[in-house]
């Protein structure tokens, strides 16, 4: 596994995404690795779990501040 500062040296920057490469684990299955796309767009956060557009979740602006705070109260 990975640490914070491992993922954040990690992020790379293409235009208005960003590419974020996480551990994944599905259905309870075991760990593997995948890369996250994080996409903004007319003040929307889109982020694709699987890279390949297949599954997306969309976050207003409300919702995206909600998901910084608590990952920040987290890491605190």
């Amino acid at each position: 596994m990975t640490n914070s500062t491992d993922n954040a040296s990690k992020t790379k920057p293409i235009g208005i995404h960003r590419t974020l490469h996480a551990l994944w684990t599905q259905h309870g299955g075991s760990r593997a690795l995948t890369n996250v796309v994080l996409t903004e767009r007319g003040g929307e956060i889109k982020i694709d779990p699987h890279a390949t557009g297949s599954c997306v979740i969309t976050l207003d602006e409300d919702a995206a501040s909600a998901v910084r705070d608590t990952i920040t109260e987290w890491l605190g």
